[in-house]
């Protein structure tokens, strides 16, 4: 005995009409096409959900070895400009110091020592931002620590070095507080007499010599 699939009238074992199967099929399909994308793209690579709120975060930027003209172009309130226009990204804090520099003593002894003109510079900048996406940005511009990024305002433009990347819930009331009076927190700072800074003892004067 031969079963037939589909009746005189083409319906699937006499019930369903082969059409109106057909057109259900597509509309899942369609739909279920719709869920996917719509869940995809709130989950990053990691599956971690994309669509956080967005809140504050600091990145903290280290430029060595500045001529002065151009450390004191760096302004605390400057917005960043990326592709001709300002960003939301902006400058809360500057500190400057004398440039850590390799000298030599009389003796030919290689020393660490500060340099007479050129300027460390160490900027926090801000923005509000999602926590979430991969790569992170600011200002138009990728940020990872370690990485270079190019410090750029409206009258000011060198290459920086990321030395921290933080959120608004990372940090303490107190560390915020002294962003948003432009002070930067020593532990910022690369000190002078760390290792790559100035550690004035490893400096040799040479000797006066009597007439």
């Amino acid at each position: 005995m031969k079963i037939k699939f589909l009746d005189s009238k083409g319906r699937l074992f006499g019930k369903i009409n082969i059409v109106d199967l057909v057109v259900v099929v597509i509309i899942i399909a369609v739909a279920g096409a719709v869920i996917y994308k719509r869940t995809s793209s709130d989950v990053n690579t990691e599956g971690i959900g994309a669509n956080a709120p967005d809140e504050y975060c600091y990145v903290t930027l280290y430029l060595n070895q500045m001529l002065p003209e151009m450390s004191k172009s760096i302004a605390i309130g400057d917005r960043l400009v990326a592709n001709g226009k300002y960003t939301d990204a902006e400058i809360v804090a500057v500190h400057e110091q004398p440039a850590a520099y390799v000298g030599y003593d009389y003796t030919g002894k290689t020393v660490l020592t500060q340099h007479p003109l050129w300027k460390d510079v160490t900027v926090i900048i801000k923005e509000k931002i999602n926590p979430n996406p991969v790569p992170l940005k600011m200002g138009e511009q990728e940020i990872r620590v370690g990485n270079s990024y190019i410090l750029k305002t409206q009258r000011v433009e060198s290459v920086a070095r990321v030395k921290r990347i933080e959120f608004e819930s990372e940090l303490s009331a107190d560390t915020i507080n002294k962003f948003g009076n432009g002070i930067i927190p020593d532990d910022y700072v690369i000190p002078l007499g760390a290792a790559g800074g100035f550690v004035e003892s490893d400096v040799v004067n040479e000797p006066e010599t009597e007439e």
